[in-house]
């Protein structure tokens, strides 16, 4: 059970940081874009307020006290991926960003955090 407790939490600490990479990413491409005046700051902020909120969920679900509390804070860092998803298709599609930005990166590794929670979330809602 021990070895159980470890590979969670080292789970966990990987989707922090993980998390935490993306947003700082994130964070880069808003403020650059945010210069270049092209791309409305609406839209920025609203993918970067998205954006970060997953690794905030994320860290508090490391003190989650309940599985059940864990689902809870696993699903609103699921809302917030999907949301930053939406915000940052909308501005790729727009074609309004620096040609060397990092919205590709931003896009498949939002992406990826999509299907990293939802099978956290279903994993631990299968448990006994």
């Amino acid at each position: 059970m021990l070895w159980k407790q470890n590979v969670m939490q080292t789970r966990r600490r990987d989707l922090v940081q993980r998390s935490s990479v993306f947003s700082g990413r994130l964070l880069r491409f808003t403020a650059i874009e945010r210069k270049r005046g092209v791309i409305p700051h609406s839209l920025l902020q609203q993918a970067l307020r998205a954006g970060t909120a997953i690794g905030a969920h994320a860290a508090e679900a490391d003190s989650a006290m309940t599985r059940r509390h864990l689902i809870a804070l696993r699903a609103g860092a699921l809302r917030e991926a999907r949301e930053v998803v939406y915000w940052l298709g909308l501005i790729d599609q727009s074609r309004l960003c620096a040609p060397d930005s990092d919205i590709s990166w931003l896009l498949g590794e939002a992406n990826e955090l999509v299907a990293i929670l939802s099978a956290s979330i279903r994993r631990l809602r299968e448990l006994p």
